[in-house]
């Protein structure tokens, strides 16, 4: 008894060891990156769009760059081009122009393919796949964030914002949690120090950050408690497991980050995988309220 308690104390020391030494190397980008995201989401319009768009940019170049490793080509020009037209798309909501929209994917469909042709490379057919699967993956879900912002500002609601904090709130309890108390792993073969502890964490930090932010008025939208279920699952249940999405492709792809821009954050997409999935999900979501 004693020396099990012993070795649980010793674990859980070298945990809180483990928390402190990645809370001094991610500091000085959450230092600079929290208050950046807050001005961004609070100025919205073109400056939130931008914003969002240099991000599905660098997710898209880091999502291409895990095949590369792999020995494919996709094709980035074409990739950046689509993700382009994705974000002036959801900027325009909720009029957009959906002729300009279907033209402009038809013309770089086939261009894409035409590309492909004269290029030699081997693998077209998973070349072709990749870029378009990058595009849908990335841009057509993440980019509804602008959209979202923009439902926001014709509603004067924040939940555009309110996700983003629920996000935050749910990745830390599931990282404190787990390092602290987790033992069974969730989904090992996928991601090894991902628990079922951790998992449970994030899902009550990201209830309890809705209700506060919902009883406090901070969403600027009265929601009942189903609402909040609701929004919980998204965030909490959804929202982690596109974390696990994207430890898949880089599983798959042999690399542990996505990058190395964001220091000890890993690379922008490790930070905005699991917005990949909240964010088109709460916009349907607030469609329908």
């Amino acid at each position: 008894m004693h020396t099990c308690a012993g070795y649980n104390d010793v674990k859980r020391d070298r945990s809180v060891g483990l928390m402190k030494s990645s809370f001094w190397t991610r500091l000085p980008i959450t230092i600079l990156g929290i208050p950046a995201v807050i001005y961004v989401l609070n100025t919205g319009g073109i400056i939130f769009a931008g914003f969002v768009s240099l991000v599905i940019f660098l997710c898209l170049y880091e999502f291409y760059g895990f095949k590369r490793n792999n020995g494919f080509h996709p094709n980035y020009l074409i990739g950046m081009v689509m993700a382009l037209i994705i974000c002036f798309f959801y900027i325009e909501y909720p009029q957009p122009h959906l002729a300009n929209i279907i033209a402009g994917f038809t013309f770089l469909i086939i261009l894409s393919l035409f590309m492909e042709l004269f290029s030699g490379k081997s693998d077209p057919i998973d070349n072709i796949s990749i870029t378009f699967g990058g595009v849908v993956y990335i841009a057509i879900l993440l980019g509804t964030m602008i959209a979202l912002r923009n439902w926001d500002a014709l509603n004067g609601s924040r939940f555009t914002m309110s996700m983003i904090f629920s996000v935050w709130i749910c990745d830390s309890c599931a990282y404190v949690f787990g390092m602290l108390w987790g033992k069974k792993k969730l989904i090992e073969r996928v991601s090894p120090k991902k628990t079922v502890v951790g998992f449970v964490g994030g899902i009550v930090g990201s209830f309890v950050s809705f209700y506060l932010m919902n009883m406090n008025g901070f969403i600027q939208y009265d929601l009942s408690l189903v609402n909040i279920i609701i929004l919980t699952i998204i965030v909490g249940v959804c929202g982690q497991l596109g974390d696990f999405v994207e430890s898949m492709f880089k599983r798959d792809a042999g690399v542990k980050d996505s990058g190395k821009l964001l220091l000890g954050h890993g690379g922008v997409l490790d930070r905005f995988d699991s917005l990949i999935f909240t964010s088109p999900l709460v916009f349907i979501f607030v469609s329908y309220l």
